[in-house]
C-alpha cells in the first residue's frame, strides 16, 4: 500500500499559495491550505497532514513555531521552509532542525526535490519505528 501524502501550505502569500497547490496537485493525495500558524495549528491537529509548507515567518510567527507545535502533538511531520530572504544562518538553522529548505520564487523542480527527500526520511523514520516495535 503506498502512502498517503497529505499537504499543509501556510503561507501568507496569495501567489506562494497557488503556484505551490499548482505544483503539489499531481503530486499529493491531498492538500490544506493555513494563511496564519494559529488556522495551521488547528489543521495539524484535525487532519493527518504528513507534510508541511511553511513560509520563514508569518504574521503570527516565525515557523519553528509550528514545528515545536507539531513536535508537541508528537506529530510524524516533515516540514519544507520556504525562504524569502536566503540568508545562510537561517538556512542552517532550518536544516538543523531537520527541514528542507526552498527558495522563493518557488520553482517546480526544487518543490518535487525537496518533497522527494522529506518523504525519504519520513519512510526512514516510519521504516526504524517499524523494526524497532517488531524487535
Amino acid at each position: 500500500m503506498q502512502h498517503q501524502i497529505v499537504a499543509l501550505i501556510v503561507s501568507g502569500r496569495l501567489e506562494n499559495r497557488q503556484k505551490l497547490s499548482t505544483i503539489l496537485e499531481s503530486l499529493v493525495t491531498n492538500i490544506f491550505i493555513a494563511e496564519t500558524l494559529a488556522v495551521a495549528r488547528e489543521v495539524l491537529q484535525e487532519q493527518p497532514i504528513s507534510i508541511v509548507f511553511c513560509e520563514e515567518r508569518m504574521s503570527d510567527g516565525p515557523y519553528r513555531e509550528l514545528m515545536a507545535f507539531a513536535e508537541s502533538q508528537r506529530k510524524s511531520v516533515q516540514f519544507i521552509v520556504m525562504f524569502s530572504t536566503g540568508e545562510w544562518p537561517e538556512f542552517r538553522e532550518a536544516a538543523g532542525l531537520g527541514a528542507e529548505v526552498v527558495r522563493c520564487p518557488l520553482k517546480p523542480s526544487e518543490i518535487e526535490l525537496a518533497l522527494i527527500h522529506a518523504m525519504r526520511k519520513d519512510a526512514i523514520a516510519n521504516g526504524s519505528r517499524s523494526h524497532a516495535a517488531s524487535d
